[in-house]
């Protein structure tokens, strides 16, 4: 199925921080076989202005990194099939549908699948690397970090990935799903049932998270998800300035109304500084349409 491709982005400072050291990203490239897109949203942190820089070296590592996703595939050579083997194919399951737990994915993806969400594991880790570097080489950015979600949508397949605490929602049949998982202090503690989900939002500790990129994190785990893509789907990734400020049902809402993306980023950063907007605010919100 060929898809088309509409996507906006914001990015403000909000009413509580002196300087914005979110950033955003997005890239859609239109092909014959449809729209490939890339999207991003990383959140800095560190001494002044390091957490501006952190954010921007991991948009630009990441973006530099996925690049090739964009070229022209080479083509792939093809491998004549005996009627027999088709028929032997069609009746019997592959091993990879045997090994992956019932999930949908056919043989022929998986190598694919597989590929793509190394590549994207890799551009992540690349980023990590050079954060790190950036803070052994700058005495005053030392312990420079940046949280990071990446969406990476290409035909019907979508590769979401996360590090920290921004997010990746998809709203499909009026509901809103959360796609990552924070890697947050409070996260676990609602995993283990000691708070409820809505103390998220009051908890003292909610701004302590356990992983990110930089932040003397040698190695880092990436967290992938893969979804796949239906006309009608629209994905936001924010920074945590925003799902902390505007509440599920209220992002539900904004997202629900028939807006073009950017009148609803706008919406969306409107909110959060009504909501106390005590952290920077950034939203990247993608509409999936067919083409």
């Amino acid at each position: 199925m060929h898809l088309k491709l509409i996507a906006a982005d914001k990015t403000d400072v909000g009413k509580q921080r002196e300087q914005n050291e979110d950033y955003v990203y997005k890239r859609i490239e239109s092909s014959e076989e449809g729209d490939r897109g890339l999207f991003i949203v990383a959140d800095g942190m560190g001494g002044y202005r390091a957490g501006e820089v952190a954010s921007r070296m991991a948009v630009e590592t990441i973006s530099k990194g996925l690049d090739s996703f964009f070229k022209p595939l080479p083509e792939q050579p093809t491998i004549k099939l005996k009627p027999s083997d088709l028929q032997q194919s069609a009746s019997a399951s592959s091993p990879a549908q045997q090994t992956t737990k019932n999930k949908t994915r056919k043989l022929a993806e998986t190598p694919a699948t597989m590929n793509i969400e190394d590549q994207l594991r890799a551009a992540i880790q690349q980023a990590n690397k050079a954060i790190l570097r950036y803070g052994e080489q700058q005495s005053s950015a030392r312990g420079l970090g940046s949280t990071v979600t990446v969406a990476l949508i290409q035909n019907d397949q979508a590769y979401i990935a996360n590090v920290g605490d921004s997010r990746t929602y998809l709203l499909r049949d009026h509901k809103l799903i959360p796609l990552t998982r924070d890697h947050s202090l409070v996260a676990r503690l609602v995993e283990s049932n000691q708070i409820a989900p809505e103390d998220i939002y009051t908890h003292p500790q909610r701004n302590l998270i356990y992983r990110s990129l930089g932040a003397g994190h040698k190695s880092i785990e990436v967290d992938i998800f893969h979804e796949v893509v239906r006309p009608g789907d629209i994905f936001l990734l924010c920074s945590d300035g925003l799902w902390e400020m505007v509440r599920p049902q209220d992002l539900l809402k904004a997202l629900s109304e028939q807006s073009s993306p950017q009148k609803t980023c706008d919406t969306l950063i409107d909110l959060a500084n009504e909501g106390g907007g005590e952290d920077n605010i950034s939203a990247v919100v993608v509409h999936v349409n067919a083409h």
